[in-house]
C-alpha cells in the first residue's frame, strides 16, 4: 500500500467523529448538563461531526467514563499512527535525489498535506478528552457539597424531573 493511500486511512476520523457525535447524543438523552461532556462535544466539533439524535441514555455513570476512555485510546492510537506516517514521509523526502520518480515525491507531498490537518484535528480532539477529569470533576463537585451537607441525591439521578420513580 502507498505511503498516500495509509495517510488517506490514517486522516480519515469520520468513525472517530461519528461515535463522538452518538457519545454527545447519549449525554443529552441522560439528561445531563452540556457542561458536563463539553469535553465530548468539542473533540466531536473537531473531528468533524454533526450530533446524533435518538441515542439511548447512559445506564451509569461508568459506562460514559468508559466510554470516554475508549475514545481517548481510540484518538491516541490514531495520532500515534499519524505521527508515524508524518515521519515516514519526511524521512523519506530528505532522501529524495534526482533519481527519484517525479509521482513518488508528488505522493509524499501530497501525504503529508492530508497528515497534517488530520494530526491538528485529531490532537485538537484528544486534548480535550484528555481535559476530561477536570471538567467532569466540576460538574460533580455540586452533587458532592448536596450530600456532604445530609441531603439525598434524587432518585436514579433524575435531578430535571425530580421524579420520585421516573417510570410512574
Amino acid at each position: 500500500m502507498s505511503i498516500l493511500s495509509l495517510a488517506v486511512e490514517a486522516a480519515d476520523t469520520t468513525e472517530l467523529a461519528a461515535e463522538a457525535a452518538v457519545m454527545v447524543s447519549r449525554c443529552h438523552a441522560s439528561g445531563l448538563d452540556p457542561d458536563a461532556y463539553r469535553c465530548v462535544i468539542a473533540a466531536m466539533v473537531n473531528l468533524g461531526a454533526n450530533p446524533a439524535t435518538g441515542g439511548p441514555a447512559w445506564w451509569s455513570d461508568r459506562e460514559f467514563v468508559g466510554k470516554l476512555i475508549d475514545l481517548e485510546c481510540e484518538l491516541y492510537t490514531r495520532l500515534q499512527e499519524i505521527n508515524r506516517l508524518i515521519t515516514r514521509a519526511t524521512t523519506e523526502i530528505a532522501r529524495i535525489d534526482r533519481y527519484t520518480p517525479v509521482e513518488q515525491v508528488e505522493a509524499l507531498h501530497a501525504a503529508l498535506d492530508v497528515l497534517r490537518p488530520a494530526r491538528a484535528r485529531v490532537t485538537a480532539a484528544l486534548n480535550r478528552v484528555i481535559a476530561a477529569p477536570d471538567e467532569l470533576t466540576g460538574t460533580y463537585a455540586a452533587c458532592y457539597r448536596h450530600v456532604r451537607a445530609g441531603k439525598q441525591l434524587p432518585y436514579k439521578g433524575r435531578f430535571i424531573s425530580g421524579a420520585v420513580n421516573p417510570q410512574a
